[in-house]
Formats: C-alpha cells, structure tokens, sequence
C-alpha cells in the first residue's frame, strides 16, 4: 500500500499559509527583522544626490526605486539563509521535517510573508527623496505600479526560496549571502537600464527577473504609455513561476542528499 511521504510534499498548500501566518507573527517580536530597511533611505540620499549634482534629475524615479528593490534583494538573501541555518543550529529542522505540512510551501510562504518589507522599503525611499531632495516621485500608472511591485514580491520570494534549497545542504550559507547581492543589482539593471548594456550582456540580463522588475516600475512613472507592458508582466511571471518550480523541486532533492552526508543537523 502507498503511504503519502509527508516530508517531501511540494503540493500542500497548508503548508504555506502556515509558514505565512508564523513568519507575520514573529516579525512583530524580531528587532532584526528590519535591519535590511535601514539601507533604503541611505541609498536613496546616495543615488538622489549623484543624480542631482550631475544635472540628471531626469534619472531621479531610478534612484527611488533601486533602494526598494535592492532592499528586496537583501531581504531575500538574509531570510532564505538565516531560517535555515537557525533551524539547523536549533535543532528544529528535523520536527519540520516530520511535520504534515510540505517543508517545501512553508519555506515559500515564511519568504512571501517576508517580502511585506518591500512596503515600508518603498515609503522610505520615497520620503528620503521628497523630504530631502524635493522629489515627490509622480506614478503617473498605479495599476502597472502595484501590479509589478506585487509580481516583484512573489517573484524574489520564488528566488529566495531556490536559494534555500542550497542553503539545506550547505552549512556556509552566509558566503552565499555575501556574494549574490552586487552582482544580482548590477545583472538586473536596479540602477542602469539593461538596454544600455553590451548586446550580450543585456541578453544575460533579462534572465534576471529584476531587471522586467525595473523596467516596469520606471515607466509606470512616465505619463506616456507603458510600452510592452504584456511581455514585461509574463517574463516577469514566467520567470517567477520557473524561480519557484526549481526551488520546491531542488528542495526535495537536497532533502534527501542531506540526510544522505548527514548534514541536516549542526554538527
């Protein structure tokens, strides 16, 4: 007879409103939560005052909205790792393991619960610019603005959710985490559009979901038309959905060759 394997599940969706409802309720407690805000209004004072004093205010919505997505970014990076390896050292991945909920959702739906960030991030920056700089971004489309921000959130909870995959078999996920955030700003054209990079360059770029991200918010702030609006939505989607597929799928895997070295616990 066939028993339902709890542990590996990637289907139950129990499993993510749970890890959602915890992850909300232990950010109202947790002070370190929102250290990767502290950031977003500083990067908003650096980028505005370089786009100021060298007489491009016309480039003044990239240096409010670089700060929400690279605190995203952060955001992600921190989470991903830190409720590995605190479980790990805890000794609580084992219990989750046994669980009934998929390990895989839970995982999933602690980082969406986390990209609430992106909310206070975007305030920051955007207070940073007006108060200091007398910028008040215009969005001159909400519905493109909102709409992206949102698929933004889901999409970097997807990649954060890849990435812990990784972080389940390897003990070092700190040295992951300090490589992956510069080099990801730069790929997905936080600052610089992407269409301004090399040819070749720019193709590797798009594989980057930020870089949609981007493009989408900066032109939901223009009064003209926002120009492939679809294709910037369904990448956006597409490569969110793929981020999220890998990440429940590559959980699974490493699961298993965990336990297999052994590694599940801290030794």
């Amino acid at each position: 007879m066939m028993r339902r394997n709890f542990e590996y599940s990637t289907v139950d969706l129990s499993g993510f409103g749970t890890g959602f409802r915890f992850q909300t309720v232990a950010m109202r407690s947790q002070s370190d939560t929102y250290f990767s805000l502290i950031t977003s209004p500083f990067f908003a004072l650096l980028y505005m005052a370089i786009m100021e004093y060298s007489g491009r205010t016309d480039l003044n919505t990239h240096a409010v909205i670089a700060p929400m997505l690279m605190t995203l970014w952060t955001a992600a990076l921190s989470f991903s790792g830190e409720m590995i390896s605190e479980n790990r050292e805890n000794g609580r991945l084992e219990l989750l393991l046994a669980a009934p909920a998929s390990f895989p959702m839970l995982v999933f739906g602690r980082l969406c619960a986390c990209m609430l960030l992106s909310l206070p991030s975007f305030g920051m920056s955007y207070m940073t610019a007006g108060l200091v700089f007398d910028y008040w971004m215009p969005i001159h489309h909400p519905g493109v603005f909102v709409g992206a921000l949102v698929l933004t959130a889901l999409a970097t909870a997807a990649a954060a959710t890849a990435l812990a995959s990784a972080f389940v078999l390897t003990l070092g996920a700190r040295i992951v985490q300090n490589t992956l955030s510069f080099p990801v700003y730069l790929l997905g054209g936080i600052i610089v559009p992407v269409s301004m990079f090399p040819g070749w360059l720019e193709a590797i770029s798009r594989l980057v979901y930020l870089s949609w991200s981007a493009d989408l918010l900066r032109a939901s702030t223009t009064p003209e038309p926002v120009a492939n609006a679809v294709m910037g939505f369904s990448m956006l989607s597409l490569l969110g959905l793929s981020a999220l597929a890998f990440g429940l799928l590559s959980i699974v895997w490493f699961l298993r060759r965990a336990k297999e070295l052994g590694t599940l616990s801290k030794e």
